[in-house]
């Protein structure tokens, strides 16, 4: 922690970590806590963490934990003004064990109180001509009971839907619907809870931001140094790279939808692929991540629409059932949400309070090269945009830092043309 100033950039300063009883009893954690980590994820409809506790007064008996406190936790850069400020409930304890005689750990899990209440109710409600974002602002409002000021961005979204919800938890409901989300130009919509509050977004919404930092991977050459170190990598892991079984299976390239509509004897064709990804700019970076490479048909990966087919029938002709659009969200969402997965990786930075899921980030990828080398050479395909998938902001007792996983769906750099006439090689068995 620091005392005054930005003195390190892994300095940290807790305003509060309380722990909040059912009886309105609190307790200040702050001097016995050895770890704590708070998480955010765009695939996660909540924030949750954990606190590693060591605890040599029996709080966890004499405070008579059970599932139903709270804990208030505010935490800022020092001078920064702009703390993480969230009331948590605390659902779960693990790994409690004496540390000494007189003494024990043991840790904490908590997430927000939402969730908490989501496992406890259930939604079966009809809505009649009403787009997605209006769904998921009344299941928050009105099923969940958030305060508005919780809710930080809920992005428009065309189509009036009429739906059913069958007897689904909120969140579940709310993640249901999402995945039906569309605006025109924009798909593949995300509901999850950051730093900011609760956020209903579009993937092109997200990629289209202007970057929040760029970050690099570089040897440090002083640890209390912060303008050498806060926006520098201190560690990073691919954690996974092309896939090309797993991407054409899933719709990552192309993919055809066949609707059929049994009264009127009609059926239409509808395909989607990474050419118009790429063409439309609805990539994260400029290029698609492969090349016109060729099967043993003559055909790329871009034209061959039936390595993702689906149909959807039409059981009648009412406004209810044409009004779910799914021509609009189905292909594209299959697409981008595979794609997403095509390059991933894990870096670790110095803590920055206001780094959080959903943000976008210019990362310069470096080159594996020898150290005998001059001068330090960057991957131009694989530097670029990445999007903030999930975030753990991991605060200890002497430093702060970030441990976030970037993805990437295309490059900045488009890949080299495909040789013609070389799929045959295969087939003379060289």
């Amino acid at each position: 922690m620091a005392d005054n100033g930005v003195n390190n950039s892994k300095d940290y300063e807790i305003k509060s970590l309380e722990l909040i009883n059912s009886g309105g009893q609190t307790i200040d954690l702050r001097d016995i806590f050895v770890e704590l980590q708070i998480f955010q994820d765009i695939y996660s409809s909540v924030m949750s963490g954990n606190i590693l506790i060591n605890d040599g007064n029996d709080t966890f008996s004499n405070f008579y934990l059970c599932g139903n406190e709270y804990l208030k936790v505010s935490i800022d850069k020092p001078g920064l003004n702009r703390p993480l400020e969230r009331l948590f409930r605390i659902y779960k304890t693990t790994d409690r064990n004496p540390s000494t005689d007189s003494g024990q750990t043991y840790i904490l899990h908590f997430c927000s109180d939402e969730l908490i209440s989501s496992q406890t109710l259930n939604v079966s409600k009809a809505y009649k001509s009403t787009k997605i974002k209006n769904i998921v602002s009344d299941i928050l409002l009105n099923e969940l009971g958030v305060d508005p000021q919780r809710i930080a961005n809920l992005e428009d979204t065309s189509g009036s839907f009429d739906l059913v919800i069958p007897g689904y938890r909120p969140f579940e409901a709310i993640q249901w619907v999402t995945s039906r989300g569309y605006d025109q130009k924009k798909f593949c919509y995300f509901f999850f809870e950051n730093k900011n509050g609760f956020n209903l977004l579009s993937l092109q919404t997200m990629i289209k931001q202007k970057p929040y930092k760029k970050i690099r991977y570089e040897i440090k050459k002083s640890e209390s140094d912060p303008a050498l170190n806060k926006d520098s990598i201190d560690d990073f892991t691919i954690l996974s790279d092309f896939d090309m079984l797993t991407s054409i299976s899933n719709g990552s390239f192309s993919s055809r939808l066949l609707s059929i509509d049994l009264f009127s004897q009609k059926f239409e064709n509808v395909d989607y692929s990474l050419l118009a990804a790429e063409s439309q700019g609805n990539l994260i970076n400029k290029f698609k991540p492969v090349n016109s490479f060729k099967n043993s048909k003559n055909e790329t990966l871009f034209n061959s629409p039936y390595s993702f087919y689906r149909t959807y029938l039409t059981t009648n002709d009412t406004i209810s059932e044409k009004s779910n659009d799914i021509k609009f969200w189905l292909l594209p969402r299959a697409l981008h949400m595979t794609l997403l997965n095509h390059f991933r990786i894990r870096v670790v930075v110095p803590g920055d309070i206001e780094m959080k899921a959903g943000d976008m980030i210019d990362y310069e990828f470096p080159l594996f090269e020898s150290a005998q080398k001059s001068g330090k050479k960057f991957d131009k395909a694989r530097s670029g945009k990445y999007l903030v998938a999930s975030i753990n902001h991991k605060f200890r007792s002497t430093s702060y830092e970030c441990v976030a996983e970037l993805v990437a769906d295309s490059f900045s750099e488009a890949m080299p043309v495909a040789k013609d006439g070389l799929n045959k090689l295969t087939k003379k068995g060289k």
